[in-house]
């Protein structure tokens, strides 16, 4: 039976990581469909109100860590309304909405008018499906096509994090999560340094783009960096990767990464992820579990292809210690 997609719990943040393939696994983003696909992303969040912390762009399958903050869009005003809408819809269909709009006389209809759009906000359902569904419509044009062009739903898993008003972020599960992202490149063997890709949002960070660089301060808090600006993030989350490539120091029976020669080699998870990640979950090994060991062993899955895991739902369930704190 196929499991619910977690949903985000109303007055607190909700933060998820998501993934959709091609069908067949077809090769579809090239630089030119990047870069739409890369606008779509940047205007569907614009208009959700979510935030996009981290993203990467393979050849036939994104990754996306998107932040949806419990924003009540019933208190937006039409005005607020319209200019989300202005990042999704064409000035054309602007044009009509906002005729019909100023058509109806009362304010209450007016507002009963918007109530759909307003619906659709704060969604990260109606987010994900948006952008696939935009996508899916330009390339069939471009390339003359019908049909979908998606493998089915998107995957999604909610995290567990501990974000705070203090500044410190979203914790360490988070930023394993950004990580793995990051280094889709690398375990591809597309570019040997995570911030040498192009369509990562760490690869966009160190060349300066704004996205990219806001992300980075969500994901690693404002008191992360001890007073220094981006270049001190930038450090910090290139260290992590650095670390998390060729780190070999995990126990017997968890996935390594190991050096041979000096090129790095991951060690493939196979069907038996989902397992592992259950046995990481057990009350008993959790408490046995220091602060250092929990960030030792993520270190280690985050450069593996670690698929199984995450859709095994084992990152979605606190398995490790001091995550919500």
């Amino acid at each position: 039976m196929r499991q619910p997609r977690a949903l985000a719990v109303p007055g607190r943040p909700g933060l998820y990581h998501v993934c959709s393939r091609v069908v067949d696994r077809r090769v579809v983003f090239y630089e030119r469909e990047r870069r739409k696909f890369m606008a779509l992303i940047k205007g569907g969040a614009a208009f959700a109100g979510v935030d996009v912390v981290s993203w990467c762009l393979m050849g036939n399958h994104f990754h996306l860590l998107v932040r949806v903050p419990p924003v009540d869009s019933d208190v937006l005003s039409d005005q607020e309304v319209f200019s989300r809408m202005e990042h999704i819809y064409t000035e054309p269909r602007m044009r009509h909405f906002r005729g019909v709009w100023e058509r109806i006389g009362s304010e209450e209809a007016r507002r009963d008018y918007l109530a759909p759009f307003r619906a659709r906000m704060g969604s990260l359902s109606d987010f994900v499906k948006t952008l696939k569904q935009r996508f899916t419509q330009w390339f069939n044009r471009l390339n003359n096509r019908e049909g979908t062009l998606w493998e089915g739903r998107f995957f999604s898993v909610m995290l567990s994090h501990n974000e705070k008003e203090s500044g410190e972020g979203l914790g360490l599960l988070a930023r394993f999560v950004a990580g793995y992202i990051d280094l889709n490149p690398v375990r591809a063997k597309l570019v040997r340094d995570a911030g040498e890709s192009d369509w990562s949002s760490y690869g966009a960070a160190i060349r300066g783009d704004a996205e990219g660089l806001a992300g980075l301060r969500i994901l690693w808090g404002s008191r992360a960096t001890d007073g220094l600006e981006d270049e001190g993030i930038l450090a910090m989350h290139g260290g992590m990767l650095a670390r998390a490539r060729y780190h070999d120091g995990a126990s017997e029976g968890d996935a390594t990464t190991v050096r041979d020669g000096g090129k790095f080699i991951g060690k493939q998870m196979d069907n038996e992820g989902e397992t592992q990640g259950e046995s990481l979950c057990g009350d008993e090994r959790r408490r046995s579990l220091s602060a250092k060991d929990v960030e030792r062993r993520l270190l280690s899955l985050m450069g593996q292809r670690c698929e199984p895991l995450t859709k095994g739902r084992a990152l979605g369930r606190n398995w490790v210690l001091g995550l919500s704190g």
